[in-house]
């Protein structure tokens, strides 16, 4: 039978450890028990301690990256493991990979991504389908889920209202309403006198609606922390788990809450939309629904308002408040469906290893597609919290921007540059380590070695992967290699890799300049202007001539540097090239402003027209327009501001128009701040920033609010949040702050000045 795996566990039993996987197969749930493995980790064989409790120490044929001859410590369990990996430390013993879960060492060293094929003999063990110790073997396989969205309506303080589900997918439909209230039982609606028969009813039900997935908006945060302070409450269990266990939530600092139910997955909505790197002007289910679907929730209103409007429903029109808390749910699938949500994250696990939970956590994605390569080498790795960071990489190559007006300026654009630069130039942990071996040195004076190495063939499969996926218009599985290898470079420069080496993020960026400054001065010398670069991007403009057949011109000036660098790579390197340049896109106009710090052009700033043939789009990098931090009058603004740039039209008359609008108070819907705390509201101490000032004002009223994203409005008092509805609103700190500094951009290029043009009408402020 062919499994996906949703769930996983390591239990210490009488027997020693034992790992459960939870897999959802062709014919239902089945639980995977494997007995007999040994948790291991290694440590030098020179080590010299008293036997550990409960371990074997063998010798090894394997050896450290220092060179050290290595033994491995078996443990009858993992809890052993741990004790004897304080108690080393402790020592001063140094351990080797005794931070790898047995779990997931299980899957790694069997190649296992998220899916597998299994054989053995079923059994019933607690009411539960089980298989103890099959015969596996890793297979790409994703069947069809029972996906259940659930979502619980309460009061502002610990009143619980309603719970509704709605299930689709491998199997019956089901829509389901549970509310507290005296009513008849409807289609889909049942009552209950209050919350603990209303839990209890919930709970006997659950096991027949039996979903796989779990997905909802702050479902983990809310709705479950929620659902599970009532159960306590009421002397109840949570217990979701497919054999009747409880729910396990954590909360993980810096990190969000994680929660684990034997035998599901759970899929927050937030959550996965920014893992598929989605953006959205906030992560509100009425925000995503209405750009994602067209539509939204049954209540529009937010904060105090949707608050209210909820308790009235509750009391006054409960079916009212059913159909709105089934809509929420509604909402979420459909949110999951029509942007294949599901598809792309179990397309993510095929790749990564990590299972749906999991996703995201780059550096155990890449522990797990390396490190059984490196053992097969004949090498250990040390733990994580052993790794020495000693330097930082010096990033990317950016040009500085030829300020001003451009016209008819094409981009191009290495594909794949930093996986490319790795496949090429055999830039990985081994290859340094036995960089005496058919040596290359790379331009920051690095030898790698052009024959013993691991990554290079690993990003080679993934790139074949991906032409086929492209091929197949199969555009998650696409995205899916590409997040992966585009993760090794950060992976490798990040000191939560046990692989980390400064050698290894120097050489990749270093050579990534090399490279961008080599292409430039090869288009220089052939008849070209470049007027900006960064990273991995060229901007060129073209020649008069050439404009009429810029997309031939663009492709051929593509394909002659890639031609000339895999010349120069071959006679300076010796190796083959697997660096391609290639036509990205077309800037009819381009517009780079001059920096805010200095006379010279801004780098990482651009505004342009692009020109898709049958339509135009107005482009934005690192301008305020694309930025979270700057409010919606600022956006608004600039995007209007260049579009009459552009167009020739007058913008002195739009400049001056606008900021007599803000004044008479057309644009107060749009003057709120959004800043996110970086931490706890306490722990700033050193600085007291504006949205920090408003974090305390909501927390002086609402002492227990949860707050990350803090919404606030400047007023002549300061900054106040935005929940407060202040109206002394000080529109000049707007004009001086959000307006002018755009608006300054553009006028300095004509020689014009901000404080000129609006001088007139200031004075109608005081």
């Amino acid at each position: 039978m062919k499994g996906f795996i949703l769930s996983d566990n390591v239990f210490d039993g009488p027997q020693g450890t034992e790992l459960h996987f939870w897999v959802k197969s062709e014919d239902g749930a089945i639980k995977l028990v494997f007995t007999g493995e040994k948790p291991v980790f290694f440590v030098e064989n020179r080590s010299e301690f008293q036997s550990l409790q409960n371990s074997e120490r063998r010798n090894l044929k394997l050896k450290a990256f220092n060179g050290s001859s290595v033994d491995g410590v078996y443990f009858r369990d993992y809890k052993s493991l741990m004790q004897g990996r304080d108690k080393l430390q402790n020592l001063g013993v140094r351990t080797y990979e005794s931070d790898i879960r047995p779990n997931d060492r299980f899957l790694m060293e069997r190649f296992i991504n998220g899916s597998l094929e299994f054989a053995g003999p079923i059994k019933e063990i607690n009411g539960v389908r089980t298989i103890v110790n099959p015969q596996i073997k890793r297979i790409d396989f994703v069947p069809e889920f029972s996906i259940m969205s659930l979502d619980i309506e309460t009061s502002l303080g610990n009143d619980l209202y309603s719970i509704a589900i709605h299930q689709k997918g491998g199997g019956p439909e089901y829509k389901k309403v549970y509310m507290i209230g005296e009513l008849e039982d409807q289609d889909g609606i049942e009552f209950f006198p209050d919350e603990k028969s209303l839990l209890i009813k919930f709970l006997k039900d659950f096991p027949s609606f039996d979903p796989d997935l779990f997905v909802g908006w702050h479902v983990i945060g809310f709705d479950l922390k929620f659902l599970e302070r009532k159960c306590t409450q009421y002397g109840l269990k949570l217990s979701l788990g497919r054999d009747g266990s409880k729910v396990r939530i954590s909360d993980r600092k810096g990190a969000g809450n994680f929660a684990n139910i034997n035998g599901r997955a759970i899929i927050d909505g937030p959550w996965a939309l920014k893992l598929a790197f989605y953006s959205f002007e906030n992560f509100k289910l009425d925000t995503v629904a209405k750009e994602v679907l067209g539509g939204g929730k049954d209540i529009e209103s937010t904060g105090s308002d949707k608050v209210e409007e909820i308790q009235r429903r509750f009391h006054e029109d409960k079916l009212g408040l059913a159909k709105y808390n089934l809509l929420d749910c509604t909402l979420v699938l459909d949110i999951y469906e029509k942007l294949q949500l599901v598809d792309h994250l179990c397309k993510r696990v095929l790749y990564s290893g990590q299972l749906l939970d999991r996703l995201g956590m780059s550096s155990k994605a890449f522990d797990h597609v390396y490190l059984p390569l490196v053992h097969r080498k004949g090498h250990v790795a040390g733990n994580i919290l052993d790794i020495q960071k000693d330097t930082t990489s010096l990033g990317g190559y950016v040009m500085e921007g030829q300020k001003g007006l451009h016209e008819h300026v094409i981009v191009l654009d290495f594909k794949s540059l930093y996986p490319t630069i790795i496949q090429t130039f055999k830039i990985d942990p081994i290859s340094r380590l036995k960089g005496d071996v058919n040596p290359l040195t790379t331009v920051n004076g690095v030898n790698f070695s052009k024959t013993e190495h691991i990554l290079p063939g690993i990003i080679e499969n993934l790139l074949d992967q991906r032409k086929i996926a492209k091929s197949q218009n199969d555009g998650n599985l696409s995205q899916a290699v590409k997040i992966l290898m585009n993760s090794f470079y950060g992976v490798m420069g990040s000191g939560g890799c046990r692989f980390y080496h400064a050698d290894l993020p120097q050489s990749i960026t270093q050579t990534g300049q090399w490279l961008l400054k080599e292409s430039i001065r090869y288009i220089e010398e052939n008849g070209h202007e470049v007027v900006y670069g960064d990273t991995d991007s060229l901007f060129i403009k073209l020649n008069f001539l050439e404009i009429g057949s810029k997309d031939k011109v663009s492709i051929d000036l593509a394909e002659k540097v890639t031609s000339h660098l895999s010349t120069l790579i071959e006679r300076d390197f010796g190796v083959t090239s697997h660096l391609e340049m290639e036509f990205e896109k077309y800037f009819s106009k381009l517009f780079i402003p001059e920096s805010r710090s200095s006379d010279k052009g801004a780098k990482k700033r651009y505004v342009g027209i692009i020109d898709h043939g049958n339509s135009t789009e107005l482009y934005f990098s690192g301008m305020e327009f694309v930025r979270s931090d700057w409010t919606k009058v600022a956006k608004n603004f600039q995007y209007k501001l260049f579009e009459k740039f552009f167009a020739d039209e007058n913008i002195e008359g739009f400049i001056k128009d606008y900021v007599q609008e803000l004044k008479d108070g057309h644009f107060d819907d749009l003057l709120i701040y959004k800043k996110r705390l970086s931490k706890g509201v306490d722990e700033y101490i050193k600085s007291n920033p504006p949205h920090v000032r408003a974090a305390r004002m909501i927390l002086e009223k609402k002492p227990d609010a949860f707050l990350k994203d803090i919404h606030y409005l400047w007023t002549r008092r300061g900054p106040i949040p935005s929940e407060f509805e202040p109206t002394d609103l000080d529109y000049q700190h707007y004009i001086d702050k959000q307006i002018a500094p755009l608006a300054q951009d553009v006028l300095k290029f004509l020689g014009r000045s901000f404080d000129d043009i609006v001088a007139g009408s200031q004075m109608t402020l005081f």
